[in-house]
């Protein structure tokens, strides 16, 4: 802002963040990974071949498949979330900063072409969310123009997922 240069932001929220990580897709990206090679066995005996059932009252549901890795009340699971979005930057030239399962995109808007580059990175963003079966919450995206300047401005931005527009701001 004391340089005089505006900023375009989207604010994206992800949809059930802790409770959306398929295990297979985590123990993929963790594997080739810095983590210690004894923690990734460790993580995946804990993740495999769990199953959960439900007690209501004095009744038991049949046992059921784990087939995702965030627990609730697990203090894994933001942490197991943040390691499985670690690659969420990838291909994308404008800033992102991530803070739980909140989501910022942002770049400067000094000519039509970063804007058109936000564009790029927000389809890149989008079609990654769909490799990694992450949901956007399209309720909850926030579009906003940070600039001293006064003007007047029309966002034609769309965000991509599953190969289709799915808002336009």
């Amino acid at each position: 802002m004391d340089e005089r240069e505006g900023r375009d932001a989207f604010i994206i929220d992800i949809s059930k963040a802790f409770d959306s990580v398929p295990y297979e897709r985590f123990l993929t990206k963790l594997t080739p990974s810095s983590v210690d090679s004894r923690a990734v066995v460790w993580v995946r005996q804990f993740l495999v071949g769990r199953t959960q059932r439900v007690r209501v009252g004095g009744q038991l549901t049949n046992e059921v498949k784990v087939t995702s890795v965030v627990l609730q009340e697990n203090v894994l699971g933001p942490l197991v979330f943040l390691v499985y979005i670690n690659d969420i930057w990838r291909n994308i030239d404008s800033n992102i900063r991530i803070f739980a399962e909140n989501c910022t995109i942002y770049r400067e808007f000094t000519n039509k072409n970063k804007i058109e580059n936000l564009q790029k990175d927000l389809n890149t963003l989008g079609e990654w969310a769909v490799e990694n079966g992450i949901n956007i919450n399209l309720c909850k995206i926030k579009a906003i123009r940070f600039t001293t300047a006064q003007v007047k401005f029309h966002w034609v931005t769309l965000l991509v997922t599953k190969n289709s527009v799915i808002e336009q701001f």
